[in-house]
């Protein structure tokens, strides 16, 4: 008897074997049931007489095994059958019959059932029974296992997402999932029935029958990466993991390949080691130093410059797990002050602090910057430091800082001689220039023998140091050597050897190398050496601001040179102006005074007569001292001072009007803008320019003849009309009439000085008008108004908005 059945309980559980059998006779149902008990340990046997009850026992119960007799009053064994069937088409079923002929056996095997044993005498037959009993539910149970079996792994295979495709033993495909399906582009009907030849390059054909061999020989599984070719033609690359399925005797049951596709991944795995690899290159080749410690204070990374810039000993390679305090208290004794470069470390840490170019004094000299950053590590908290030489930074900074205080002391020079010899000390002191020396340029030179003159560079400044070099300092001109090559080109130029260069000044000079710095029109700045290549970028750089600050400085000593020279003609025109306002106010007036006294006493001692001719003198004596009060005005307005405020143009227009002897004439304002003026000086422009209208502005016709551009008629007005407005096209303001104009080819020397065409005016007052305009700035010009008299426009005005 089987050991898989005796494993059951004795007492009829619902785990066991549970048999049903069928007979219309009682009595030999229960002596089957005791003697089936008897034979198979554990078994459950329930009984039925009936068809119909039997046939419900299978519908409500699970049953193992169905034992019926063929000959039986309602159906016979074989209809029983075939109503079981349709219950449970898998249940074994013994036909266990009296009736027996081998054409009933033949009909019972042609219908299915799964044994079939006749009834004989003795208690044998009930062995044979239970042994048949026994195979029949051990193959079903078995057969059923690999259903369930096979169903998993169906649904295992189509919800897998890893392409999965299923042979056979001759390596037929079966079956295809569907993620199969989207990683070849093939649809499962194309596949199945096939081969793998499709989905493999033809490069790779061999090795893949020899995957095919290995795997069959070893019954076991192997696993690879290998290209694919999709039905598009595309190479894909997949990761595969096959496995041959065996029974327990060894044959195979199946073969699954399962398989996904990789190629994204590869291809990122690659750039990320191609990044990590530059990455790593990079840090090590960085040329400031950096170290990251870990939260236990143990080094995670470290490179090369800080192993260097620290003199940490050892390689970065070995550092990883160092202990990073040790490190800190061995390179703290490169500091200028260990305790505060430990301290400071501790402070930064405990506070996570970020800092940045954090400087750090060496004690040798040098200066270092440092940067920290805390770092967050999946186990917990490290920290990212970044260490630097900024030496020549440092140094750089503090030229650069020299530089500007340089350029403070050029400004403050007096002239050109001392601008020269502070631009010298600090190329010296600052730059380090130590043989250097300032030429600039003269034009004042004497002929020389050729009989031609030029310009020259002549030494104005120098260091010691270039005169024990050079000894008495060139003059260079035109076209001689090399600095004269750079001051008309106007580019730095660094020579390492100057004996090599074919426009070297002086053949066997001790100078070596020179940088040549021009200053402008001005000049050139050389520095010297007696080595080869003793100046580098650095030195033309800075060298150039020097230069530049030179030159601004030169500039501003020329501005000044040439207003100190303006304020000293100035001062003479002013002396003589004073001494001829003097002259005329005293010398000229008192003599006129006294004739003007004695033609009053003589015109009334004389007859009528001699009255008509003294009334000629007088009228002389009126127009000498018209004159002189024009040329007084005139001499004051020499002074170009202004004090402007904002002043209402139609107010002052009005009130001037109210000053000049109108003679009939009328004024419309026509603005009431303001502007920003000098008041005294706006008010001599407005009322020279009414009283020359009213002057000048006869309404008579234009046909009547005018001997010259003022002389508009007599002095007698026919009611001249005057208008002040604002100009259209640039800002300001005119004065216009409605007189007889003055002609075109006349209009620019209204404006010189006495130049009149009337016998009664001076010819100072539009000079006045002109000269008060240019101290404010204005430009004025006499052109035609709109009814054909004359206009005078004022502008470049400024106009103030009322607040």
């Amino acid at each position: 008897m089987s050991d898989r059945f005796r494993a059951y309980p004795v007492e009829e559980p619902t785990d066991g074997v549970r048999i049903l059998h069928v007979d219309d006779d009682p009595a030999f149902l229960d002596l089957t049931a005791t003697f089936l008990r008897r034979e198979i340990e554990g078994v459950s046997v329930v009984t039925e007489s009936s068809v119909p009850a039997g046939l419900e026992r299978v519908r409500s119960e699970s049953i193992d095994c169905v034992i019926s007799d063929y000959e039986m009053p309602e159906l016979t064994g074989l209809e029983f059958l075939e109503r079981v069937r349709a219950v449970d088409p898998d249940v074994p079923f013994i036909l266990f019959t009296g009736k027996g002929s081998e054409e009933i056996a033949s009909e019972a095997i042609s219908a299915g059932v799964t044994d079939y044993i006749q009834k004989g005498g003795g208690s044998d037959q009930y062995a044979v029974l239970a042994n048949r009993i026994e195979n029949a539910v051990d193959q079903s149970r078995s057969r059923r296992a690999l259903e369930e079996s096979q169903r998993r792994l169906s649904r295992f295979i189509d919800q897998s997402p890893l392409g999965t495709i299923v042979y056979d033993e001759t390596f037929t495909i079966r079956r295809v999932n569907e993620a199969a399906e989207e990683i070849t582009g093939y649809s499962a009907a194309e596949l199945v029935g096939g081969t793998w030849l499709p989905i493999v390059p033809e490069k790779l054909h061999r090795h893949v029958a020899e995957v095919e061999r290995k795997l069959l020989d070893n019954r076991g599984g192997f696993q690879s990466v290998n290209e694919i070719r999709t039905r598009s033609g595309e190479r894909r690359v997949c990761s595969w993991h096959n496995r041959v399925v065996t029974d327990d005797d060894g044959e195979v049951i199946t073969i699954v390949s399962q398989f996904e596709d990789v190629t994204d991944r590869r291809r990122q795995r690659r750039e990320l080691e191609e990044t990590n690899a530059v990455l790593s290159t990079l840090f090590d080749t960085l040329p400031v130093g950096v170290l990251a410690e870990d939260a236990d204070r143990e080094v995670l990374a470290a490179n090369q410059r800080v192993f260097d810039l620290l003199e940490i000993p050892g390689e970065p390679a070995d550092a990883a797990g160092a202990d990073c305090v040790e490190l800190a208290r061995a390179a703290s004794e490169e500091f200028e002050d260990p305790d505060r470069f430990l301290d400071r470390i501790g402070d930064l840490i405990e506070k996570r602090q970020p800092v940045t170019n954090e400087e750090l004094a060496l004690a040798d000299g040098r200066t270092f910057s440092r940067s920290y950053r805390p770092i967050d590590l999946p186990e917990g908290q490290g920290h990212l430091w970044v260490y630097q030489d900024v030496s020549d930074r440092k140094r750089r900074d503090l030229r650069l800082e020299a530089l500007n205080e340089t350029a403070q002391r050029l400004m403050g020079a007096r002239d050109r001689r001392e601008v020269a010899e502070v631009g010298v000390e600090a190329a010296r002191d600052v730059l380090g220039l130590e043989a250097n020396a300032i030429h600039l340029r003269e034009e004042e030179v004497e002929e020389k023998e050729d009989g031609e003159e030029g310009p020259e560079l002549a030494p104005v400044a120098s260091t010691t140091a270039v005169r024990d070099l050079v000894g008495d300092l060139p003059t260079f001109t035109a076209g001689e050597g090399i600095a004269w090559r750079a001051y008309e080109t106007g580019e730095a130029i660094s020579i390492d050897d100057v004996r090599e260069d074919p426009d070297v000044y002086a053949e066997g000079t001790e100078m070596r190398s020179e940088v040549y710095l021009p200053l402008g029109e001005y000049g050139i700045l050389i520095a010297g050496s007696p080595e080869v290549g003793a100046f580098d970028d650095r030195d033309v750089v800075l060298g150039e601001i020097l230069a530049g600050n030179v030159v601004t400085a030169l500039e501003q000593v020329e501005r000044t040179e040439r207003l100190r020279e303006r304020e000293r003609e100035l001062t003479r025109q002013n002396d003589r102006l004073e001494e001829f306002a003097s002259v005329a106010s005293h010398d000229l007036r008192n003599p006129l005074n006294v004739a003007k006294g004695r033609l009053h006493l003589a015109m009334e001692e004389a007859d009528a007569a001699a009255r008509d001719d003294l009334a000629d003198v007088e009228r002389a004596l009126d127009r000498m001292e018209e004159l002189i009060e024009d040329l007084l005005a005139l001499a004051r307005e020499e002074n170009t001072e202004t004090d402007e405020t904002a002043v209402p143009l139609d107010d002052l227009a009005r009130g001037c009007w109210d000053d000049v002897e109108t003679d009939g004439a009328t004024l419309r304002v026509e603005t009431d803008r303001r502007i920003r003026a000098d008041e005294g000086r706006l008010r001599q422009i407005l009322e020279n320019l009414f009283a020359n209208a009213v002057e000048h502005g006869s309404t008579s016709p234009p046909s009547q003849t005018r001997e010259d551009a003022v002389d508009h008629g007599s002095t007698g007005s026919d009611g001249v009309r005057i208008t002040v407005g604002e100009t259209d096209e640039e800002p300001g303001f005119f004065v216009a009439d409605d007189g007889s104009g003055i002609p075109e080819p006349e209009r620019d020397r209204v404006f010189e000085y006495g130049y009149s065409g009337s016998e009664s005016g001076t010819g100072f007052g539009l000079s006045i008008v002109d000269q008060a305009a240019g101290a404010h700035g204005w430009d004025v010009r006499a052109t035609a108004s709109e009814t054909g008299g004359a206009r005078f426009e004022i502008t470049g005005v400024e106009f103030v908005d009322e607040e």
